[in-house]
This record gives C-alpha cells, structure tokens and sequence, in this order.
C-alpha cells in the first residue's frame, strides 16, 4: 500500500449543495467515526491517520434567467493515508452526496 507522507493529500471539490445540506448527510457520511467541528472544519481519524473536511464560502451558480443552485468549495485534506484509503473514502464520500433525479 502506498502512503502519502510528505504532505498532506488535497482532494478539491465544487458541490452544488449548501452547508446546512453537507451538515445533513455528515453523520451518514461519517458513519460513527467521531469528528470535532469548528466552524466550517471537520477533522476525524480514518483508519487512525488524521483527515479534515473544510467547507467554503457558499455561493451560488446562475443557470439561465431564473434558476439558481447553490454552491459550496469543498478541501478534504488526508494525512499519512494511503492512496488506496484516499479512493475508498472518496467513493464513499461521492455515494453519500450524489443527487439523484430522474
């Protein structure tokens, strides 16, 4: 298994979501992982090695004359955690805020 150790791993996101959204789905998200959030910044261990998720400013996208979404810049930022640890959780992480339609 390969570890990134010098820095940490920066995976960036734009999320058409708000945070009052994101803080709705974080406890599934986490699935009883225990985190500590201060202000827009959740840090958790995973598989024991430290990660933090840290919201932007939320905003908003225009589409077209009078449609809106919103949306918000996501970092998640991985230390000491294998690629392959980085990917399942991501792949988690994408299931668990994915919008469905249809």
């Amino acid at each position: 298994m390969q570890t990134v150790r010098e820095q940490p791993a920066i995976v960036r996101k734009e999320m058409g979501i708000t945070h009052k959204e994101f803080y709705g789905e974080l406890t599934a998200l986490l699935d009883g992982i225990p985190y500590d959030q201060k202000k827009d910044t959740i840090k958790f261990q995973l598989n024991g090695k430290k990660a933090e998720i840290k919201l932007g400013q939320e905003g908003s996208r225009k589409l077209g004359r009078s449609l809106q979404m919103p949306v918000t810049p996501v970092t998640l930022r991985f230390f000491d955690c294998s690629v392959e640890e980085i990917n399942a959780f991501i792949k988690h992480f994408n299931l668990k805020y994915m919008k469905g339609g249809g």
